[in-house]
């Protein structure tokens, strides 16, 4: 029996084949065509054999593209990996992954040394290996089924571990096919990349873009955060980040009505999207349609979505798109804490069953068990978000259940006070936290704004008439900029270690 092949550079490779002139990839100041992508892709799957796992210790450059093409052409699952991840996380994950290969770019070369080099698989490619050959169209990608691996990404774990989620390929078959007949992305189609590859947003770019023939343009490093001149510059037509970028270009002023004419379809996702953000990148791009975009890492990339609409769907209360309805093939639920549905508009945490799902945590079968439980004969996977499903079926998100603390034994919602507080300010750029935390409890609030309008002082009288004492902050600090993490979300930890060096030095 002929094994039907799912490999997931299989329309890749074909459009490689019918159009190698075509450009297929512009990253670092070098374009790329199909043909010399492919020729690559074929190089280096040739130089990894069939290798298991094959680490990507690279960023913005062609070595990181051509690791993840050449791992999924031999057959095998890459794991992305940051370079620029400190000595003892890079360890960390090396110990795990037990790497059969690792594909590097020049920073990535660089962190190979000492304790790191000793725990490297023998086998490292870079970019001199990719040099001469041709492609050859006789030489497909190698047969895999829908239950093969295809990546690993690794996310902060509760305990300090890092924890490797473990996509099928089957899951991002399913991906593609559905947002396929949602966005029908085409060759002439020039999509951005603004996501690290270690965040799972990348997947979505590269495969959906290739899938279709069509360019990726990958946004430099320096530019990622006003990326309004590289939109304009490649004439790009579909753009997907995560909504700090935007609420950053409003705040300069980059978001002038109609300034960005070309794009048709402008993706949001791994934050709350502010409405009021959200109508103005509308206003950017008129001709676009502006999406709110919801999914774990766990459900391959993006499962629920929301499309902005006049008048908006909006979560009442908070100020931000709702994350709107399910896609095809995905079923949601809300639970409760003896995992149980609850009422519709009842608050609970959502729930996601479907092909997407992960197939669960490397070498963790405890917390696989955990958080994809077996409900009423389905497989589900618990997200840990706080939703409630509205009278229209439409989903809204309220934060993380982990953020809804207790400060001096109020039940609070971290997200509601930040809601309040862009209200006040007129900055959608606000992070709240519990601090300090005392023998685990909370015993305060402390905001950071970037971008205000009104003084803190203002803004703290402002809370006073707007919630109960509890939840005012007894901090509010200005910050320009706001710190980012490596997937260009608020990094809520950078900002404790802020508070924590204060206390210390208050302490001297």
């Amino acid at each position: 029996m002929c094994r039907v092949n799912a490999n997931l550079v299989s329309a890749f490779y074909r459009h490689a084949v019918a159009n190698p002139e075509r450009l297929a990839l512009a990253v670092g100041g070098g374009s790329y065509s199909y043909g010399e992508l492919a020729r690559i892709s074929q190089q280096a799957a040739r130089l990894l054999g069939r290798p298991a796992r094959v680490g990507v210790l690279a960023s913005r450059t062609l070595e990181a593209y051509a690791g993840v093409l050449g791992t999924l052409w031999a057959g095998a699952a890459y794991v992305p990996i940051n370079p620029k991840v400190p000595d003892e996380r890079l360890i960390q994950l090396l110990r795990i992954t037990s790497l059969d290969a690792i594909v590097a770019d020049a920073v990535g070369l660089e962190r190979l040394q000492g304790r790191v080099a000793e725990l490297a698989p023998p086998l490292v490619l870079r970019a001199a290996d990719f040099q001469g050959g041709k492609f050859n169209p006789e030489a497909a990608p190698a047969v895999v089924g829908e239950e093969d691996l295809a990546y690993i990404i690794f996310t902060s774990g509760t305990t300090g571990v890092p924890k490797g989620i473990m996509i099928e390929t089957g899951s991002v078959v399913r991906l593609i096919d559905v947002m396929q007949r949602r966005f029908g992305f085409c060759p002439d189609d020039r999509v951005s990349q603004a996501s690290e590859l270690t965040f799972d947003v990348s997947v979505f770019d590269m495969l959906m873009t290739w899938s279709a023939g069509a360019a990726l343009y990958v946004v430099p490093a320096e530019q990622l955060m006003a990326p309004g001149k590289f939109i304009r510059d490649n004439d790009l037509t579909i753009w997907f980040s995560v909504p700090s970028i935007a609420l950053f270009m409003q705040r300069i002023g980059m978001l002038k009505p109609r300034v960005f004419p070309r794009l048709r379809y402008s993706l949001f996702a791994g934050e709350a999207l502010p409405l009021v953000s959200a109508q103005v990148w509308q206003a950017a791009a008129p001709n676009s349609s502006v999406e709110n975009l919801y999914g774990p890492t766990e459900a391959t990339v993006i499962c629920i979505g929301q499309r902005l609409t006049d008048p908006p769907n909006a979560t009442a209360n908070r100020g931000v798109l709702a994350i709107g309805y399910p896609f095809e093939g995905v079923e949601a639920d809300v639970l409760d804490s003896t995992l149980n549905s609850v009422v519709w508009s009842e608050p609970g945490e959502l729930a996601v069953s479907g092909r997407q799902l992960a197939r669960g945590y490397f070498n963790d079968p405890e917390m696989t068990a955990v958080r994809f439980p077996v409900l009423r004969g389905k497989r589900w996977y618990r997200t840990g978000d706080l939703v409630y499903r509205d009278e229209s079926g439409v989903f809204h998100h309220l934060g993380r259940i982990d953020n809804q603390v207790k400060v001096l034994g109020n039940r609070v919602e971290l997200e509601e006070v930040e809601a309040h507080l862009r209200a006040i300010t007129g900055t959608d750029s606000v992070v709240a936290i519990t601090w300090p935390v005392v023998d685990g409890r909370a015993l305060g609030i402390v905001a950071f704004l970037c971008g205000s309008r009104v003084g803190v002082q203002a803004a703290r009288e402002a809370m006073r008439q707007r919630v109960p004492d509890y939840m005012v902050p007894q901090q509010i600090l200005e910050i320009d900029p706001m710190p980012l993490g490596p997937s260009g979300k608020f990094d809520r930890n950078v900002l404790l270690r802020r508070l924590e060096q204060r206390r210390r030095e208050a302490d001297a």
